[in-house]
């Protein structure tokens, strides 16, 4: 047999001595520092995971949430900031159809919705999925969500998140595209959001007006 089985045979034949409390309590007072070690290490994993909770918060602030939707769809509108936008728009432009509401809602296939603070349009047009209405420079445009995005609105240079209304104001001139890539025009200061699978754009230079506006519209 050569030393390491002698070795291996003494340890199991070996009975350990009996434990007193006093050694007990000396190796509990020994190890006593692991949990603080551990908790620390806690801590620090804790605040790790505060970090990562309060930045996901951030993100969802209106300013973020804002600049994220930049290049995001709101609704039936596709944003894209991209080239240089012009420096100035035309006015509001009227609509010249002269439907009812009635009229609108029997082609569009839904019922339109008006701001409450202003009367009766003085142009009403529609075709499927689509109305517009209009007033002394206020123009209203209401449509379907659908999977593919309507508009998009192209070279703008800022764009504000509106919680009143859960959408967003493009301050400056940009221009109104159909997805089918014709320019469509160039377009003001316009307010776009999204409800019940209706996308509106309420197009007005005042962006309080927009939004006042815009809560009364139903």
């Amino acid at each position: 047999m050569n030393l390491d089985d002698e070795l291996r045979a003494l340890g199991r034949s070996a009975v350990p001595p009996p434990v007193s409390p006093e050694l007990t309590a000396a190796v509990l007072t020994r190890v006593a520092g692991v949990p603080v070690r551990r908790r620390l290490r806690d801590r620090w994993r804790a605040l790790l995971a505060g970090l990562c909770v309060l930045l996901a918060g951030l993100a969802l602030t209106p300013p973020v949430r804002a600049t994220v939707a930049e290049w995001l769809r709101i609704g039936g509108v596709e944003a894209r900031p991209v080239g240089t936008g012009p420096s100035t728009a035309p006015p509001v432009p009227a609509v010249p159809g002269q439907l009812s509401l009635a009229e609108a809602a029997r082609i569009a296939g839904f019922t339109p919705a008006r701001p409450a603070l202003l009367g009766a349009p003085s142009g009403v047009s529609a075709s499927k999925g689509f109305v517009a209405m209009s007033w002394d420079g206020v123009r209203l445009e209401q449509f379907q969500s659908g999977v593919d995005p309507m508009y998009w609105k192209k070279n703008y240079t800022k764009l504000e998140y509106v919680p009143a209304v859960d959408g967003y104001w493009f301050s400056t001139p940009h221009e109104l595209v159909l997805v089918d890539q014709r320019v469509v025009r160039i377009a003001g200061p316009t307010l776009v959001w999204e409800r019940s699978g209706i996308t509106y754009r309420l197009e007005v230079a005042d962006k309080a007006r927009a939004v006042q506006l815009a809560t009364g519209t139903s």
